[in-house]
């Protein structure tokens, strides 16, 4: 009987620490890294109207969870952030972003607005590269990511190219909010 009580004492314990660890796992999620690469931060302007291009490239540190899913994500968190008006295209293979985004780069944005169906004419382009991604289980927490990418905006009006590179580690579905607001404090300053 003392053993039972002793077995069933011990699983109790056991059980509660899966969420004390998950919890801790994601304490002190979001950026963690931040460089300016090329260009100025001062050169993007919130409110800009942008189109997404990809799917992103990646390195060989990463993987894609899904064909896209980085385009369609920020897109989805420049909008409902407010950072950005963002639209995106997604071309048929990954191979054709490169191409695809230099094609764009010599066109107008009237042009690229007819050209990709968007609602707005663009003032920005931007793409990315996914540098390295690793996922771990944060018990009863969710997917624990640590993702780096490599974001281009490119100025159709300026031709000017702000490039950054930032490290976030986060619940699988926050890293990328995490990263846009983390940009929208650096370029608005709130």
């Amino acid at each position: 009987m003392l053993i039972r009580g002793m077995i069933l004492m011990l699983l109790v314990l056991l059980a509660g620490c899966g969420p004390i660890i998950g919890a801790s796992m994601v304490a002190g999620g979001g950026v963690k890294d931040f460089t300016v690469v090329d260009g100025q931060l001062q050169n993007l302007k919130a409110g800009s109207t942008a189109v997404i291009v990809g799917p992103f490239a990646k390195t060989e540190q990463a993987y894609y969870i899904c064909r896209g899913e980085e385009t369609a994500n920020f897109t989805s968190a420049f909008n409902s952030l407010g950072l950005f008006q963002a639209d995106f295209y997604l071309g048929d293979r990954f191979a054709e972003t490169a191409k695809k985004l230099a094609h764009l780069k010599t066109m107008t944005p009237a042009q690229i607005q007819s050209e990709l169906g968007l609602k707005a004419a663009p003032e920005l382009l931007i793409t990315g590269v996914i540098l390295h991604r690793s996922t771990v289980a944060a018990p009863a927490q969710g997917i624990l990511m640590d993702v780096g990418y490599r974001l281009e905006f490119y100025d159709l009006q300026t031709r000017q190219t702000t490039t950054i590179e930032v490290q976030v580690k986060d619940l699988f579905q926050d890293c990328i909010t995490d990263v846009v607001s983390d940009l929208m404090t650096r370029i608005t300053g709130h």
